[in-house]
This record gives structure tokens, sequence and C-alpha cells, in this order.
């Protein structure tokens, strides 16, 4: 009996050339790109990041009304390390009050039993007299927080303490600087001028408004006399840094017994301090400082030649390179700024001066900020 093959079965292969070639219908298949990846799951991630953050910021200052009295006890702990805590935050909810619309009744600036707090902790950190670097690290932390605070009966008192040349000079310095936030405020209410943070230093830039006022004043806007002492004293301390902030401290101050320190330190044999005195003269509405702003603008605008240069030792290349770097282009748009304020009452061959020195600036000067500055004051003093 015979017997017929099977028959094939549905799932064999009838022909090898046949398989696995793809339905003409389907698109190829590729890998995902790098940049695919990321976009699917970096950008939102950062957008989820983002929210939190700002979820986060608003959070803490909406919290600020809840936690500063406790963080204000704190500040009273035999343990260091939670007194230290805490005043770092308050100072931190501090910044974040400057940084937002808070209505004056409710800023932490104005309540007295933080201030109460900060200068007791202040106070007690100047009178331990340690010269430790942590301990000193406190003190400039400390001076630098006075500066937020706006209850000046205990603050005045404390930074004219601080300023003694008893304490450490960063100290020194740092209470300097608080000393001209303060002043720049207290000026800025008396002229009714706002006030804006210079980028470059951090201290206060006055911008003019409508109101127009006598300056300089008569009284000066900081009455307290043992800052008017210290001011006076930093004037002539044989730091420089010391004497450039008391002179930039002095033009917000104002009042005549400020001009007059001014003018003495027009003679300074340092050219930061005399700029910082003939700028803050010119804060005052007094052209007394105008033939030092044109003999900076003069050497501005005269290059040091290549002979020069040369002839001076390693050390004071690297000081002259960093002067015309950084601290010129500061003291020459600063200067620009304060001549332009007071143009109309400069006598006329002086205004002939500057114009030749900021002409040569607007042409040469390496720097564009410079430059700008330049052309701008150029254009508003063309008759």
């Amino acid at each position: 009996m015979s017997t017929e093959p099977p028959a094939p079965s549905s799932h064999q292969e009838s022909d090898p050339t046949t398989a696995h070639v793809p339905a003409k219908d389907l698109p190829p298949v590729t890998s995902p790109s790098a940049g695919f990846i990321i976009q699917l799951f970096l950008i939102p991630a950062l957008i989820v990041v983002a929210v939190i953050g700002v979820w986060a910021l608003f959070g803490r200052l909406a919290e600020s009304d809840t936690n500063w009295e406790q963080l204000v006890s704190e500040l009273g702990s035999t343990n260091e390390h939670r007194r230290w805590r805490a005043a770092n935050h308050l100072s931190q909810l501090l910044h974040n009050e400057q940084l937002s619309d808070v209505p004056a009744s409710e800023q932490l600036s104005r309540r007295r039993e933080v201030a109460l707090a900060l200068t007791g902790l202040f106070r007690t950190s100047l009178q331990s007299r340690s010269t430790h670097d942590d301990d000193i690290s406190h003190q400039e932390f400390l001076a630098r927080t006075m500066g937020a605070l706006e209850v000046d009966d205990l603050v005045l008192p404390l930074l004219a303490e601080s300023l003694d040349s008893q304490h450490n000079i960063e100290v020194r310095k740092t209470a300097l600087m608080s000393l001209v936030i303060i002043a720049g405020r207290r000026f800025g209410e008396a002229t009714g001028q706002s006030m804006t943070m210079e980028r470059s230093s951090g201290l206060p830039e006055l911008k003019p408004l409508a109101k127009s006022v006598e300056l300089p004043l008569a009284q000066p806007c900081i009455e307290n006399p043992e800052i008017l002492d210290e001011l006076k004293t930093a004037a002539q301390d044989p730091e420089t840094a010391l004497r450039q902030l008391a002179a930039y401290a002095l033009g917000l101050v104002s009042g005549p017994d400020s001009m007059e320190q001014l003018r003495v330190l027009l003679l300074d044999s340092d050219v930061n301090t005399r700029a910082n005195a003939a700028i803050a003269l010119a804060r005052n509405a007094d052209v007394g400082g105008i033939p030092a702003m044109i003999t900076l603008l003069r050497q501005g605008a005269s290059p040091i030649s290549k002979a020069e240069f040369a002839s001076l030792s390693e050390a004071e290349q690297q000081q002259e390179l960093s002067r015309r770097s950084f601290e010129e282009p500061s003291v020459l748009t600063n200067c620009m700024t304060a001549v332009a304020r007071l143009w109309p009452r400069i006598r006329l061959d002086q205004q002939t001066e500057i114009r030749q020195s900021v002409t040569r600036l607007a042409n040469n000067h390496r720097l564009a900020g410079v430059r700008l500055q330049a052309g701008i004051l150029l254009r508003e003093t063309d008759e």
C-alpha cells in the first residue's frame, strides 16, 4: 500500500529568499536620537525643577511672618551652631524682603525685636575681642546685616563702635559699607532721589527724580555724633580702602561739615579716594571736584606709553594692568556721569577741556562701556 507524502505545513518556509521582507506600507525603524531623548526627558525635568524652585522661594517668603520670632529667640541660644544658623536664616529673610514688595508695616527690617536680637549678637561678638578667623567672619557677616536694618537708634551707635580702630580692618570696612547703604537711603528720602545698587560695588547709586531740593543739605541726613566722628577718623585712616569708603559715605551724609572733609580728600594721595571725593561733591551739586575729574579724564584718555610701562617692575606692571582693567573704567564712567549732572554749572574753559578728553575716550578707549558712556556725554553736552 502506497502512502502519499504529507502536505507542506502552513508554518513551513517555502522560499528562504522571501524571509524577513518588511511590509511595503510600514516606515523604516530608526533608533531615537540623543536630541529626541533630551527633549523627551530633560526639558520637562527642568520645567519641574523651576516650578519647585519658585514654589520653594515663595513658600519661604510666605513663612517669614511665622518663623522670624523663632529665629529671633534662637539668636539667644547657648548653642553656637543654632545661634549662627538662626542669624544666617534671618539675614536671608531680610535679603528676600528687599527683593519683594512687602508693605512697610510688615517689613522685618523695621521690627525692633529683630534689630535688638541682631545688634545684641553683634555687640557680644565685638566685645569678645576674639581674633579667630571664624569669629571675625561672624563679625563681618553681622556688620553686613546691619545695612539691611532700619532701626537707626540701635544700629548706628553699634556701627560707630565697630568702626573703632581696635577692631579688625575687614570688619571696619564692612561696617562702613553698611553705613553707606543706610546713608544712601536717608539721602534718597531727603532729596527725593530713588536708590538702586551699583553692580560693580554693591553700593547705592542715586538716580534723580523730579523733586527739587537745595544741595548740599543744610543738615546731614545722619546726625548721630558718634558716626560723624568715626567718619572723620576714617577719612584720615592710613588704610586706603577706609578713606575711599569714607569719601563715598560723606557724600551721602551731606551737610556742610561733610563737604569740607570732601574738599580735603580731593588732595588725598590715593587716586580712587580723590575720585570718590570729587563724585561725592558732584552728587551734592558742588563743582569743587571738577578740576580733579578733569585730571582723571585726561589721564584715562592718555594710555601709558610702552617705554614707560617697560620701565616698571613686574609687580608694578601687574598693578598698572589691574588698575587700567578694573578700577579706571569705573572711575571714568562715574566721572562722566557726575559731569553730566553738573554741566550747566561748569565753567566754559573747563567744559572745553572735558570735551577734549571725552572725545578721545569715545574714539580710542579699549573698553566698549567707556566709549559708550563718552559718546552719551558728548551728545548730551553738544551745543
